[in-house]
């Protein structure tokens, strides 16, 4: 009777373990791949997007301004936003919440503006600036994909990012406009690989 438990015992731990080891399923065949060019007045750098498992989006990118830029030392906001158009800054519209076309999606449920922040699918960490007024973000989002679907950034109009001259406050419902993060510095339309 003994070694019947062990072994059930054996079993049971071993199966739980295999569960855990496949948390993440749905890898891509191919990494999923995206780039986008920042700039704004005395500012340049590039994001790279990967997607190498479905609904897993790592993001890295790098800033960095020039003395007399707005990319100040500090936390700036930063955000992926619904159009994929940088001219002017505003083009890029507000913050992604993924395909709210209710042709294509009639059961999306979500109002634009910033009734939603800081849940959109686009909302990200505030964006570290050094004193050399260098900044970096890197972070793993499961908000958005790149691969198709209804939080696809590739949808009809694209998605940029938008550098915020303020950090973000993530307050939800902004009493101002500013607290997510005040006027945009620098924007990058969102690129297939």
């Amino acid at each position: 009777m003994r070694t019947f438990i062990t072994i059930g015992t054996g079993v049971a731990v071993g199966l739980i373990l295999s569960g855990c080891s496949s948390y993440h399923t749905g890898k891509h065949a191919t990494t999923l791949h995206a780039k986008a060019a920042i700039a704004g007045p005395g500012i340049t750098g590039e994001a790279d997007l990967y997607e190498e498992y479905e609904g897993r989006v790592r993001i890295k990118l790098k800033l960095q301004g020039s003395p007399d830029s707005k990319l100040t030392p500090g936390l700036h906001a930063i955000h992926i936003h619904e159009t994929g158009n940088c001219e002017p800054f505003s083009a890029a519209k507000g913050h992604y919440d993924g395909n709210i076309d209710l042709q294509v999606n009639p059961e999306a449920n979500v109002s634009s503006g910033l009734g939603n922040h800081p849940y959109h699918l686009g909302d990200l960490p505030n964006l570290s600036v050094d004193d050399h007024r260098r900044g970096s973000l890197y972070t793993i989002t499961s908000r958005v994909t790149l691969s198709d679907g209804l939080n696809s950034l590739f949808d009809k109009d694209g998605s940029a990012f938008i550098i915020h001259e303020l950090q973000d406050k993530y307050l939800p419902d902004p009493p101002t406009k500013d607290a997510p993060g005040g006027p945009r510095i620098a924007c990058g339309i969102i690129l297939k690989q």
